[in-house]
This record gives C-alpha cells, structure tokens and sequence, in this order.
C-alpha cells in the first residue's frame, strides 16, 4: 500500500504502553490522511502506525465498523455505531449492553489496558467489562468495573493479575445506556508459552461444569399455584446436574402431587419460622443447605434464589464459574449501588449507603457480636438474590449457624435488619475465598416487575452468567410469568426473541398470525353491569348518581345501584383520597345497543376557604365490579372523551385483599379509538375484583366498559 513504506512495521515488535509527543503529532497526521482514504484503507493505516509506536490505540477515524477480518490486519467492530459529537471518537447508540470490540491479526498475550474519557448516559453510572476470546464467539470476562461511583470516571486502567492469550478484546458496556470513549489501549505483546490462551481456560471451565453439581435454594411463601410454575420455570431453563431446595413454611403442608415431581426437586419444611426483617431467612437458606448436603450429597456450587425471581434463559454453569475469578465485591452489571455498604467496621459503621447501618448502630453490642462471636472485623452489604458461590465458602456461613441464631437479642421493632444480606459475603471476604457472583438481576431502577418488554429487549443482551429476573408478578395469568413458566410461553418467546427472518420464519409468523385472529374471534364481551341488574331493560336505563361538596377524608362512599339484585357488597363505590377538599362528583352509568356499559364522570372541588380549586388534581377512585369473579375489563376509550386525554393512564385494581396499580395487558388502537383490556385474577374462587378509574376534579371521562373473555349474559334465567 502506498503509505506502508512510510513507517516501518515490525511485526514482532513488543507493544509498550506509552505515547510521545511525535506519536501524538503523527496521530493528528492520521487522521488527516484517514479523510482522504477508503474505509479498508483507513483502518488498515490507524493500525501500522499506531504498532509503530508500540501501542494498540484506536480511534474513530474510521467513520464505520468492522465485522471480518481485512487482509490480516486488526479489525474493530461494535453492537452499533454512530458519530454524534466531534470530540467523540467512538459512540455507539443506547441499547441493553452495548459493546466494543477489536480483533487482532493473530493471537496475542494481554496484560492490561487503559480507557480515557470515557462516555455514558448521565443516568447511568460506568459499569463495564473487559472479555477475551480466540474465536470471537466464546468469551472470558478477565477485568469488570461493577461499582457505581468509581475513583474517578475520566480514566480506566489496569494491570491484569495475570498474562492472557488471545485474538480478540471486548468491552462490553454493562447496562442500558450510550457507550463511547476517546481511547483506548491495550498493553500487548507476541503471544509465547507458557501463557494459557481463552481456548483452554474456557474448556477447563466448561469440564469442571459438566462435573458439577449446583443446588438453588428457595425459600417459598406463594401460593401452591404458583409453586407449579415456579418448578416448571426451574426445570425448562436447568440441566440435569442443577437441582433445587425448595424450603416450604414450618406449618405449611407441601400438596403432594408435588412432592415427587422432580428427583431434582427436594421440597422440604423448614423448622424455622421466617420473618421478613431479622436473621430468619438467611438461616432458611442454611437450612436449605443442610438439605442439599443430605439429598444432593455430591454439590459443589450452591446459591440462594427467590421466589419472586424467575429464570428468564437457561442457567450456565460455566459462565458463572468464570466470574468467580474477578471477585467482584458487588454484583456485576447492578441497576444499584452497593460501594458504599463494603469493608464497614461493624463496631463503628459508616453514616453513609444502606439504611442497615443506622439500625446497626442503634443495637447496642451488635457489632462487637459479629466481632467477637464471628470473628468479622469487616462487614459488607450486597443482593441476596442470586448469590453464587462454592461449597467451601458456604460450609463457613453453615459453621456459624448458632452464632447467627445468636444475633436475635439484638433485633427491635425499631432496629430491623436484613441478615441475609449482611452475613454471607461478609463470611466469604473475612474467612473464605473472596470469590463469588450472582446469576440474578434485581429490577432496582424503579422497583419494578418484569415485563415482556424486558424479556424481548433485555434478556437475549444479559451477560451469559446472568440466568434470572427479580421482580415477577406471581399471578398465573400474568404475561410475563406465563412466557417463562409454561411450555408454549417460552416457545413463542424464543421465537420473538430471534430476530434473524427466514422463510420458514415468515411462514410460522404468518401461520400464527392466522391462528391468533381465529383465537380473538372466540372472544366473548359484554356489558360489566349484566350482573347488577335483572333485566335488560334496567341496564339500559341505567342511572345517574351525585354527590355534593363533600370533604375527601379517605373514606369510602357505596353508589346507591337502583334495583340493584345482588346482597353482597356493592359493584360501584368511591374511595376518596385525604385531600381535605370539598368535592361534588356526577356520574352516569347504562348500557349501550352495542353490550357495553357507558360511563361518564366529572367532578370539581372546592377548597377549606369555600374558594373553586383551579388545576387538575386527583380526589379518588372510582371502583366497578363486574361480580363475575376473575376478569378481563376491555375500557374503550374514543378521541376528545376524556378531559385531559391522559386522565385515566394510571388505572387500580382492587380484590378484596389490596390495590395494585397495573397496565394493560393488551392494547388495540385505531384511527379514533382505543381499547384497553386488563386481566385480573379473583383471590378465591367466590371472590371478586374491581377496576378502579382515577376521579380528577376539573376533568371529565367518558368511555365505555365490558367484561369477558368468555361473557354469557345472566339475565336470561332470571327475566
């Protein structure tokens, strides 16, 4: 090539880890010529010039990615990529785990890097990790920067605590944000025995997997129909040498069509009753550990899952396996901070992260407990959820069994504690190995569920260790619950999950496509008052009903239904919010030709002065029962009905035993029209539910209300 002679290329060079100024005046000569040349060309001048001076340092001078290899030169690549400011030299857009990666002519040994300027959304702190492959396909994460807060954020660097081998190098963004950086370099040399290359770590791990056995634990306090999908769930996404402890409550009779299920499978009754707050479910977990050793005498992993966590993808062994290593002191690639709650002097703990040690403090002599009774002159906080680590260390936490008994004395209403979170890893980094991960990803940014939004985004994104999801709804009719708990959930997910089309593809989504228009078509709905009255004619008529400028003082008001036919309790009802305010409500409710109820409402308010309260704000709930038992509302909404238009997005419901604020479950829109449709579960099989629509004062809401999937109307026996 024609500027190959202007710089002499030593192939067998060593690359130093430094730049000079001639190298930085060369590098802006760089990226004039880069200009002027051909995208191949570009990278192939970046990297002669940049192993002339001893460096492998990359820049965005190439203005596009690189998937294959060219001409045996270095090759760099990306999820994405895109030029959105001058200063930047590599950004690529916000998705789920952004990564960067740069593919070396041949194999070479690695031994550390350094990243500056480093670039993220501002929401999201810096969370990344380094990996290593000979292939480009099978990865080993070597280096990872877990912590929210770091040192400082405009220069990443490392030494690695030991020579690697390899082609490729990646850095994998650990989140959902914008990823970039202004360099980056690697420290390399020619790669030379003895140094262990990927390809033999990763086959190492991988028969230390295929020898081992891991045991979840779990302790259970749902429901005996979610206890199915919850095995279920476990058995589709784990091998044959993965088996679960499953701890049912001490008085609690485990349903015997359960009990053997699965040889890997042991539901057991705990002897201890477990509190939410205090050192009781982390001695379930030791109980479940105690079981394991019993039943599954052989394990050598073990790990301490929740029961409203599901698993979202099959569980790899070797991939957790391969984090041990890094001895990340807080899970990899958390939605929250934990840095602050690491290496605390338990006598005298830090003012700062977790509200644990507040309570700490106030317990007089608990921290010279845990000195003393458990010889922990450091203590640490992380998730429990998912927490992975060997027997060996496990066996340290089980040792000290009565001593975390012990601690009971120190517990008050006032002073409450979450153990499980505290003791564990505490144990691992004073007395054990140090090394250990977690397989779970708490959903902390928003304290949320899961949705199947996260399962198509997300998940296909999540680093490979990472196999579950905190928080699911355990209802059973929850979608995403049943996409990962029943057989044709997770064949239609994978399915979705696969973005490449074929034909055959094309074929199975359009045969589904056809399937499904046939399933709506069995869809039954009609109107959510059938059930109030006897007669056709009645519901038609309907009624109107108002109330005026009464005090909003969290109470509750039963709407005067006329003829109403049923003796129980009342299909509509107000629960005021403690506004204090002076609020008249009109509402009118009948049933339309078209076999919905119609309802219109709207409301104003008065202040404690007697003065009109201007602006939009919230008074309370409006709650209609269909009194059919669990539910599918369909809430037809029409364009310019609903004052302001966005007045019933947030919608509760109520059954019986609490309210919950939830979202559609399917969504159909048109030109002028849409259709929410939202499925609730009754708690008992003679119990009910009820949606319940927010009342804003100075706002009106007309829409129109059915009930289904499967509605039969009740009138015809009774009329």
């Amino acid at each position: 090539m024609q500027y190959a002679s202007l710089l002499q290329y030593y192939e067998n060079s060593p690359l130093l880890f430094k730049i000079n100024s001639t190298a930085f005046a060369l590098r802006e000569l760089a990226h004039t010529i880069a200009s002027v040349l051909k995208a191949q060309e570009r990278l192939e001048f970046s990297f002669y010039l940049q192993k002339w001076f001893g460096i492998f340092a990359f820049h965005n001078i190439l203005g596009s990615s690189f998937v294959d290899d060219v001409n045996g030169k270095a090759v760099i690549s990306s999820s994405s990529f895109t030029r959105r400011a001058a200063e930047s030299d590599f950004r690529c857009e916000r998705q789920w785990f952004p990564w960067w990666q740069i593919s070396l002519p041949g194999v070479m040994s690695i031994e550390g890097f350094s990243i500056e300027g480093w670039q993220c959304d501002e929401r999201h702190p810096p969370l990344f990790t380094i990996l290593l492959s000979d292939d480009g396909e099978h990865w080993l994460p070597i280096w990872t920067q877990p912590l929210h807060e770091p040192v400082t954020t405009k220069l990443f660097s490392a030494h690695f605590s030991r020579v690697y081998s390899a082609r490729h190098i990646r850095i994998r963004m650990d989140g959902f944000s914008e990823f970039g950086f202004d360099r980056v370099q690697f420290m390399t040399s020619p790669a030379a025995p003895p140094v262990q290359s990927v390809h033999d770590i990763l086959s190492m791990c991988q028969n230390q997997a295929n020898d081992s056995r891991v045991v979840f634990s779990t302790l259970f306090n749902e429901s005996d129909a979610f206890l199915k999908q919850y095995i279920d769930n476990f058995l589709a996404y784990t091998a044959e040498n993965v088996c679960l402890a499953l701890n049912f409550p001490s008085d609690r009779q485990i349903p015997s069509d359960l009990t053997r299920i699965s040889p890997r499978v042991h539901i057991f009754n705990g002897q201890v009753k477990r509190e939410k707050w205090g050192h009781t479910l982390l001695v379930g977990h030791i109980e479940s550990f105690e079981a394991a050793r019993a039943v599954f005498p052989d394990f050598r992993y073990f790990a301490t899952m929740a029961s409203n966590g599901l698993m979202v993808r099959p569980f790899d062994l070797t991939a957790a396996i391969l984090q041990l290593p890094l001895a990340a002191r807080v899970p990899v690639a958390c939605e929250r901070a934990y840095e602050l709650d690491q290496e605390v002097d338990p006598i005298e703990p830090t003012y700062h992260g977790t509200w644990m040690w507040h309570h700490l403090r106030n317990s007089e002599g608990f921290g010279n407990y845990l000195k003393t009774a458990m010889h922990l002159d450091r203590v640490s906080v992380t998730q429990i959820e998912g927490l992975f680590a060997r027997r060996e260390d496990w066996d340290l936490v089980q040792e000290r069994r009565a001593a975390i008994t012990g601690l009971e004395k120190f517990f008050s209403f006032e002073n409450f504690m979450a153990i499980e979170e505290l003791l564990p890893t505490s144990v691992f980094n004073s007395v054990g190995s140090g090394e250990y991960t977690h397989i779970c990803r708490v959903l902390w940014s928003g304290t949320r569920q899961a949705t199947v939004d996260d399962l198509l985004e997300m998940v296909p994104h999540l680093p490979d260790h990472l196999c579950s999801v905190k928080w699911f709804d355990r209802s059973p009719v929850a979608q995403s619950t049943l996409a990962v708990t029943t057989d044709w959930g997770r064949a239609l997910l994978t399915k979705a999950q696969n973005q490449e089309m074929t034909l055959n593809k094309f074929q199975e989504t359009t045969l589904a496509s056809k399937l499904v228009d046939r399933m709506h078509q069995a869809e039954r709905f009609g109107p959510l008052t059938d059930r109030w009255w006897k007669k056709e004619q009645q519901g038609q008529c309907g009624f109107r009903w108002s109330m005026r400028e009464v005090s909003c003082e969290r109470q509750r008001i039963d709407l005067d239904v006329p003829a109403f036919r049923g003796n129980a309790a009342s299909p509509a009802y107000l629960y005021m919010e403690a506004t204090g305010q002076r609020v008249s409500c009109a509402i009118s409710i009948y049933e339309t030709d078209q076999g919905e109820t119609a309802l219109r409402l709207s409301c104003s308010a008065i202040s404690e002065d007697g003065g009109p309260v201007s602006g939009v704000h919230l008074q309370g709930y409006l709650y209609l029962s269909g009194l059919q038992g669990s539910t599918v509302f369909r809430m037809t909404m029409r364009k310019d009905r609903c004052v302001p238009p966005d007045i019933l997005s947030r919608t509760v419901f109520f059954d019986e035993y609490g309210y919950t604020v939830d979202y559609a479950d399917r969504l159909e829109r048109d030109h002028d029209m849409e259709r929410h449709y939202f499925v609730r579960e009754a708690r008992r099989s003679d119990g009910q539910v009820w949606i319940g629509l927010p009342v804003f004062c100075n706002a009106i809401a007309e829409v129109t209300l059915a009930v289904g999937p499967d509605f039969k109307s009740s009138r015809n026996d009774l009329v």
